[in-house]
């Protein structure tokens, strides 16, 4: 601002009813000018919509009929964001195992972009994987099946959020361990702070599929053995499938009564598609006669 009168003027910033105008902050908004004095405005700009603006802002000054006007336009554009996929399939997929996949998020822009990253439909309770389940073959989800309080978070997505630098990219690795027999058919969607939500999405599809196992002999003869000592024999677990297999040798419930103790040095595993793996039962007569105890 600059006075070119003879005498002091006090002068103030009068702001537009404009929402966008808002946006702006002067420093100072008012003051005095002595005569010829010059003082530097700072303006200060916030955009918090998208396109173009145009506004004018008046200064009052005491005793001037005609305030001096200053014209602000400009245009203001998001960031631009491109996705290297528009889609991740996972195609068939075990139930209990992690699969990963990748895709990444470059900004084109000149500016920095701050995301975050969610599946709308994804649950948020515990999610339990094979490689835990296999570590004790006593827990009862061997026995009852996996049952949740709260729809689990199936999906886990790294990192899920944080900024992009201009000309930057960053890869995002999406990790899928279901817990659901089902086919997804999910959408993530990508927020951009201060934008808006959901401003690009990448559809994300599997099937779930629960291989079938087998056992090979479904006998195992221990033919004459003496009472409290240690007997081996071993038998198969053949998967057929495409998919890798979890299995698990059922802790046996005794009691005082039970004629045969059985047990396994390796009773929880994973088949991988199309093998064989082979499992170890031990065991141990506690009574005298002939029996016959079912293995789960």
């Amino acid at each position: 601002l600059i006075n070119r009168g003879p005498i002091p003027a006090h002068f103030t910033l009068t702001p537009p009813n404009a929402h966008v105008a808002y946006c702006f902050k002067f420093s100072p908004m008012k003051g005095v000018l002595e005569s010829g004095e010059t003082k530097t405005i700072q303006i200060s700009y916030k955009a918090t919509v998208l396109g173009a603006f145009d506004e004018e802002f008046q200064f009052s000054v005491a005793g001037s009929a005609k305030p001096p006007i200053l014209r602000i336009k400009g245009c203001v554009e998001g960031p631009n964001l491109h996705l290297d996929i528009d889609k991740i399939d996972f195609g068939d997929i075990a139930f209990g195992m992690p699969y990963t996949r990748t895709f990444r998020i470059t900004n084109t822009s000149t500016t920095s972009v701050t995301y975050k990253l969610r599946i709308p439909e994804d649950g948020s309770g515990f999610v339990v994987t094979c490689a835990e389940q296999i570590r004790n073959n006593t827990d009862p989800s061997w026995r009852k099946g996996i049952h949740f309080y709260v729809e689990p978070k199936e999906f886990k997505m790294t990192p899920c959020k944080g900024t992009i630098l201009p000309q930057g990219h960053q890869d995002i690795e999406v990790t899928l361990c279901s817990n659901t027999v089902m086919e997804y058919f999910r959408y993530i969607l990508v927020d951009v702070e201060g934008i808006g939500e959901g401003l690009l999405a990448v559809n994300v599809m599997g099937r779930v599929i629960v291989p079938r196992l087998t056992a090979y002999p479904d006998i195992l003869e221990y033919d004459e053995c003496h009472l409290k000592e240690p007997y081996e024999r071993k038998f198969l677990i053949v998967n057929t499938s495409h998919v890798p297999g979890c299995y698990g040798l059922i802790a046996q419930k005794r009691k005082e009564d039970t004629p045969v103790f059985y047990s396994s040095p390796a009773p929880c595993g994973i088949v991988p598609p199309f093998s064989v793996v082979e499992i170890p039962v031990i065991i141990e007569t506690q009574k005298l006669g002939e029996y016959s105890t079912q293995v789960l």
